[in-house]
C-alpha cells in the first residue's frame, strides 16, 4: 500500500523516501528498487541482552525470506521494549500467550525516529510496530500520516482517538464518517483511497488476463475462483469467540464438487501463504486435476481477477480486490473475522451462510451475469480514483 506513494514521491523528486521495512516487507521494498532499512540497522552495543533473548526467540521461526540478523534484532528489541513497559515476568507471560501480537516497541520507535528525523512519518493501520511508530512520533512532536488499507472494523478503537496520528488516509468517505463519530476532527480525515488498488484494472492487467483466458483456453468455460486462507480456532484480535478451522476445507469440497458437475466448469485455487500445506508453485500451471487448479498462485493476482467470473473467499482483500475488477464475489460466512473485512455486509459481495448452497449460489449469479453485456459491478465503497496521488497530496501538506 505505501510503496505506490514512495516510488511517486521519489520519481516526483519532492522528498527523499526512507523505507523502514519491517519483516517480509522488506523484500518488496528491495524489489521496487529501494534500500530498506530494519530494525538490525539501529542496534546498539547496549542490546546484547535484546538480541540474546531474539537469537532464543527466533529459533522457532520457519524459513523465509528475513535475514536471521533482522529476526533476532525486530524479536529482541521488540521483547526487550515489553520489559520496559510491564516487566520480564509479564512480558513473558504476553508473548507465551499470544506471541509476537504483545508487541508495541514505542521506545524502539523512539530511537528509530530521534536518528532520522524525518519531516513526517507515513505508516500503516497495523497494530504492532506501526501502530508504536505513530505513538513514538507524537511523543517527538513529528507529524504522522496514517494511511488505512480497508474498513478499519478494528482499528477504529485507536484510529478513532483524537491525537492518534496528524491525518488518517481511508479508503472511501463511509469510512472517513465513521472515524468522526468516534471522534476524529473532520480536518484530519482524508477520503484518498488505497494505492495498492490503483493498478487493478490498468491496459497492461487487462492484456495479460485476456493472455490468461487464451492460453488456458478458458473463454468458453465458467471459471471460479477460491481465494483460500486458514481459520484458526482462536485469535487475541476477537476474544471469546471461537473459530472453525474446517471451513476452509468445506469450502474447497463444496467448490469441487460444483466445478466437477459439469464439462465447462473450473476451479482455481489459490491459497493464502500461511495455510499450512500450500500448493506450492509448479513449472505447470495449467495441471488440472479434474476440474480443479491447484496452484492458482502462479497467475499474477490482477490479471487472474479479470480473467475469471466469479471469486468466493471468507475475508481475503482478494475478495474486495475482485469488486474492484468487477467480479461478483461470494462471501462464506462463519469466520471468527467477517466483522473486520464486511464484504457482504456493505453490499460488495454476496452472502453465502451455508456451504452446501455454494454450488447454487455459483449457477443463480452466473447464470445472471449471463445476461449483461459483459461484466459489471456495485464498486459501492471504492472511488476509482488514484488514490497514490491522493496520498502524496496529504504528505506534501507536512514538507517543508
Amino acid at each position: 500500500m505505501l510503496l505506490p506513494v514512495a516510488q511517486r514521491l521519489r520519481e516526483s523528486g519532492i522528498a527523499q523516501p526512507r523505507i523502514l521495512a519491517l519483516t517480509t516487507a522488506a523484500v518488496l521494498a528491495r524489489e521496487a528498487g529501494f534500500q530498506p532499512l530494519g530494525f538490525a540497522d539501529f542496534v546498539t552495543p547496549e542490546d546484547a541482552s535484546a538480541l540474546e533473548i531474539g537469537g532464543v526467540l527466533a529459533s522457532d521461526l520457519p524459513p523465509s525470506d528475513v535475514s536471521k540478523e533482522e529476526s533476532i534484532a525486530y524479536l529482541g528489541l521488540s521483547f526487550m521494549s515489553l520489559v520496559s513497559e510491564v516487566g520480564e515476568a509479564e512480558a513473558q507471560r504476553r508473548y507465551t500467550a499470544i506471541g509476537r501480537q504483545c508487541f508495541e516497541p514505542v521506545s524502539i520507535f523512539r530511537r528509530i525516529l530521534s536518528k532520522l528525523r524525518p519531516d513526517v512519518l507515513v505508516t500503516t493501520n497495523s497494530p504492532r510496530a506501526e501502530k508504536a511508530a505513530v505513538l513514538a512520533a507524537a511523543q517527538l512532536a513529528i507529524p504522522a500520516i496514517c494511511v488505512v488499507d480497508l474498513f478499519a472494523m478494528d482499528e477504529i478503537a485507536w484510529l478513532g482517538r483524537p491525537g492518534y496520528a496528524n491525518k488518517i488516509c481511508v479508503l472511501h468517505p463511509s469510512v472517513r464518517d465513521r472515524l468522526i463519530q468516534a471522534g476524529r476532527a473532520p480536518h484530519e480525515v482524508v477520503a484518498t483511497g488505497n494505492p495498492a488498488f490503483d493498478g487493478i484494472n490498468t491496459e497492461k492487467v487487462l492484456g495479460a488476463s485476456q493472455r490468461i483466458r487464451e492460453e488456458q483456453h478458458w473463454n468458453h468455460r465458467e471459471i471460479v475462483l477460491y481465494a483460500s486462507q486458514p481459520e484458526p480456532l482462536h485469535h487475541p484480535s476477537v476474544p471469546g469467540q471461537t473459530g472453525d478451522p474446517t471451513l476452509p476445507a468445506r469450502i474447497q469440497e463444496a467448490l469441487e464438487h460444483w466445478a466437477r458437475k459439469a464439462t465447462n466448469r473450473l476451479l482455481v485455487i489459490r491459497k493464502h501463504p500461511s495455510e499450512s500445506n500450500p500448493i506450492q508453485p509448479s513449472e505447470h500451471p495449467t495441471a488440472v486435476d479434474g476440474a480443479v487448479i491447484h496452484n492458482g498462485r502462479q497467475f499474477e493476482l490482477h490479471p487472474l481477477l479479470h480473467a475469471v467470473d466469479l471469486v468466493v473467499t471468507m475475508n481475503s482483500t482478494v475478495g474486495l480486490e475482485a469488486c474492484i475488477a468487477g467480479r461478483p464475489v461470494i462471501q462464506v460466512l462463519g469466520s471468527l473475522f467477517d466483522a473486520s473485512v464486511p464484504l457482504a455486509q456493505f453490499g460488495l459481495a454476496h452472502a453465502c451462510t451455508a456451504t452446501p448452497n455454494l454450488g447454487d449460489q455459483i449457477d443463480t449469479i452466473l447464470s445472471s451475469q449471463r445476461h449483461r453485456a459483459g461484466h459489471t459491478t456495485n464498486l459501492g465503497l471504492i472511488p476509482m480514483t488514484d488514490a497514490t496521488q491522493s496520498v502524496l497530496d496529504v504528505v506534501k501538506e507536512f514538507i517543508a
